[in-house]
């Protein structure tokens, strides 16, 4: 062979460039001398002079054979770098529209077309406008390759020879894996150890192509054939479930929307070794470490149990909130045939309601609380360990060696995404990998529940009275004044905690500002404990008062200061009305 036809190759390592859950860019988080696994290994190369057939270019890089390069190039391990893109091809990749390139490409950037996970869900995000679309896709590099087709010679190409493999998409060819089909959603049960998205180099064994291959054809609503569903969000790769598909993008879109504005439900079902406490549980994420695409860093995902101190700073974390519902002793078969011993420990299984979504937050969550799931080996090793805890330097050593530990599970982990609710859509999983769940005879569910309460210590709010709805109040400094009525403007002094009267976690105060409140009672423009209150105040009077979340800030709690399901404590004045 002549050495104008050589390509000039060059090895290296790459890693996921998707969450597939971060099964591959996490695989080595903890030490360069781990030896990276075959299927991370990509060979760059320069397409020779006088080649234009893909699938040669592609055998005399990889060193197979042109079958065995057809075959790379249909899975998806063969990308190509695309420094010039027709303006067609721009407007045919933003609109969708079929177009006659010489090549199929695939793999839009993360952040376009693909729906939104729920990681930032709270925030709104604008549109991408053609403009910055056709700008962006300027900039790209490479871009994957789905069919044997002619190419440019000195094209810089990119190949996986040993693509990695998922043989659990198979499982999709169960119908039973059909959780429900309309003319816009396709909701499927997940098998564990599957990507929801396309690895760098495979593109076919994920759900949105083992669906398709395996359960399809599906057809849109107008009656047209669907060439591959649409992720609406994603489930970590370690999990097993529900995931929701669209047809087409107007359903990512309607998904999306259905996130920003919580309504959608999730229900998880967890395994632990420890009982998790029952109840709301409201957490910290840092946020650059939730960001999409972020590289870098821990794979693992740290929580704060305390509230940041203030809402500038608050912009910098994300707030997770979960509900464990119930808690349940469970015995698990050895010999079912999942591979794992549960030993002689006791183990629980718990039903979570997921109230925001972000990246690991069940995992991370358990955790922090001391009770990682079973076989995640992403988390076990950090369990009980959160971020405030990093302020003691033995801690921070202790952090360090658990960080060490650390390892992508390579088997499903005891968590399965177990049902989901959304726009008259219901579907529910089949039974997860370690069975149903069955409760351990004789051992107490009571002994699982939140901590019993100290009954020999007095209750500090006993002179406090309740009313109907559920408010306590106590007043501290009594009126001389007129009641105000519906509709009249008031004048008002509040301080306001989180989890008891001068507590550490005071999240706003009009008398440290300096400047009372005005506003009108009685006609909504507070929250309701406020004009309960407010409404039978005299003016110079003074209380404290307690309000339950319904009288607060419900379960959506107040932008990342006060968490959804949180009780809070006030103290008021009611200065005048006006």
């Amino acid at each position: 062979q002549s050495s104008d036809q050589e390509a000039v190759l060059t090895t290296s390592s790459s890693s996921t460039v998707d969450d597939a859950d971060d099964v591959a860019a996490a695989d080595d988080v903890t030490t360069s001398k781990r030896q990276k696994p075959l299927w991370m290994k990509c060979i760059n190369a320069v397409v020779p002079s006088k080649v234009t057939a893909l699938n040669e270019a592609v055998a005399m890089v990889a060193n197979v054979s042109r079958e065995e390069a057809n075959n790379l190039i249909e899975m998806g391990a063969v990308w190509a770098r695309m420094d010039m893109l027709t303006d067609d091809d721009v407007l045919d990749q933003y609109y969708g529209t079929d177009y006659s390139a010489h090549m199929q490409y695939a793999d839009f950037p993360s952040g376009w077309g693909s729906g939104n996970d729920g990681l930032n869900q709270e925030e709104e995000e604008e549109e991408e406008s053609l403009d910055d679309y056709i700008e962006r896709q300027m900039s790209l590099r490479y871009r994957r390759i789905l069919t044997p087709s002619t190419i440019t010679p000195g094209t810089d190409i990119r190949v996986y020879p040993h693509p990695r493999r998922f043989p659990s998409c198979y499982e999709f060819a169960d119908q039973n894996r059909l959780l429900y089909e309309d003319t816009t959603f396709v909701v499927v049960d997940k098998p564990p150890m599957l990507p929801t998205q396309p690895e760098p180099s495979n593109y076919e064994e994920c759900c949105p192509g083992c669906v398709n291959l395996l359960m399809g054809p599906f057809t849109t609503i107008e009656g047209q054939p669907v060439q591959r569903p649409l992720i609406c969000h994603r489930v970590d790769s370690c999990v097993g479930g529900c995931v929701v598909l669209s047809k087409d993008g107007n359903g990512q879109k309607v998904f999306t929307e259905l996130q920003r504005e919580r309504k959608i439900k999730k229900l998880y079902k967890a395994v632990t070794t420890a009982p998790v406490p029952l109840g709301m549980h409201v957490h910290w994420m840092w946020k650059e470490l939730t960001a999409r695409g972020q590289t870098g860093g821990t794979a693992c995902q740290f929580v704060s149990h305390i509230p940041p101190v203030s809402r500038k700073k608050a912009k910098s974390w994300i707030r997770c909130v979960l509900e464990v519902v119930e808690c349940k002793p469970i015995s698990i078969d050895k010999n079912a045939g999942h591979g794992y011993d549960p030993g002689d420990k006791q183990h629980y299984q718990s039903t979570i309601r997921l109230v925001t979504g972000r990246k690991h937050q069940v995992r991370a969550q358990l955790a922090s609380l001391g009770c990682p799931l079973i076989r995640d080996t992403l988390y076990e090793p950090i369990g009980g360990l959160t971020l405030e805890k990093l302020e003691e330097e033995a801690n921070e050593e202790m952090m360090d060696e658990a960080m060490k530990s650390v390892r992508v599970p390579t088997e499903p982990i005891g968590l399965q995404a177990h049902a989901i609710l959304f726009a008259g859509v219901k579907a529910k999983a089949g039974t997860p990998w370690w069975g149903k769940g069955d409760a351990v005879v004789g051992v107490s569910t009571e002994s699982i529940a939140a901590p019993a309460p100290v009954t020999d210590k007095p209750d500090p709010y006993a002179d406090y009275t309740t009313t109907a709805s559920g408010m306590k109040y106590l007043i501290t400094k009594e009126g001389d004044g007129a009641v105000p009525t519906a509709g009249q403007t008031v004048k008002a002094h509040y301080t306001g905690w989180l989890d008891a009267f001068d507590s550490p976690k005071k999240f706003d105060s009009s008398r440290t500002q300096g400047r009372p409140l005005i506003f009108k009672v009685g006609t909504g423009q507070v929250i309701r404990g406020w004009d309960e209150s407010f409404s039978t105040m005299k003016v110079g009077e003074r209380r404290k008062i307690i309000l339950p979340s319904r009288l607060g800030y419900g379960d959506r709690g107040a932008g990342n200061v006060i968490p959804g399901g949180a009780t809070l404590y006030f103290d008021v004045e009611l200065l005048d009305a006006l």
